[in-house]
């Protein structure tokens, strides 16, 4: 079992956007995770695609090779799940909260939590490894309806679906909402 590090002067939150790309199968929860993006509240990124997909089943589904196959990376640059949850844990900054932040994330925060073996162990990781001691899932679709449907320029077509670029997008929405919630008179309900 691994030491718990001591962790001193931690800020309060540390605040990232994430998506993830993934083939639904259709088929009760054998979903297969295919990629994930994962941006920091300064912009900084992390982009993971996994070795470990049903390359077949990709190709095979009309939507899926058409909007994320055909746009991944080189396969020179996948990695296992194993080098992918550990590079995220990497880019995480030690903090007392953390929030992760997705457009209609249940997707995506399931994925996320069973990169790392499920919510618990993710929970485990993040406060052995960054003294976390909160984890909330966010989701940007709802600070998009407190903040009124600010005006946010949409992303090109062809950048969408590319994980890193979904998770930059989360980023700027965060961002404009925060600048129109900021504005309103009104309690801010959702951050």
């Amino acid at each position: 079992m691994a030491k718990k590090k001591k962790f001193k002067d931690l800020p309060e939150l540390g605040r990232y956007f994430f998506d993830t790309e993934f083939v639904d199968t259709g088929t009760g929860f054998k979903n297969d995770f295919i990629s994930i993006g994962v941006v920091n509240e300064e912009g900084e990124g992390y982009y993971g695609i996994s070795t470990e997909f049903n390359i077949a089943a990709a190709r095979e589904h009309i939507w899926v090779r058409k909007y994320v196959f055909d746009k991944l990376d080189h396969h020179s640059t996948w990695k296992t799940l194993e080098e992918i949850r550990q590079e995220i844990l990497d880019m995480i900054e030690p903090a007392r909260e953390v929030e992760f932040w997705a457009k209609n994330g249940s997707y995506d925060n399931v994925f996320l939590c069973q990169l790392f073996g499920g919510m618990g162990k993710l929970r485990e990781a993040l406060q052995r490894e960054k003294g976390v001691e909160k984890l909330t899932f966010r989701d940007t679709k709802e600070l998009l309806r407190a903040a009124e449907d600010p005006k946010i320029p949409p992303m090109p077509e062809k950048d969408k679906h590319v994980s890193i670029n979904d998770a930059h997008q989360e980023r700027h929405v965060f961002n404009a909402c925060k600048k129109a919630l900021d504005k309103q008179p009104a309690p801010k309900p959702i951050i």
